[in-house]
């Protein structure tokens, strides 16, 4: 079944993990739960990361600037 579009704003980033990110980045795709590639594992984890560090308040929330 094809995804719906984002409807949120996205930026690109390019990323150049370790073989070894890779190959648990390749090994979590694999189990599905958090994306089904390696890139959609990523954008999960980060953006699970980021949502961790606001809640502690290491990273306090601002708005986004609009373009």
């Amino acid at each position: 079944m094809a995804r719906q579009p984002n409807k949120n704003d996205s930026a690109t980033i390019l990323i150049r993990p370790s073989a070894e990110v890779a190959f648990y980045l390749d090994e979590l795709a694999s189990i599905g739960i958090h994306g089904k590639t390696r890139a959609e594992v990523a954008k999960t984890m980060v953006g699970t990361e980021i949502e961790r560090l606001i809640r502690e308040g290491i990273v306090r929330l601002r708005k986004t600037p609009k373009k």
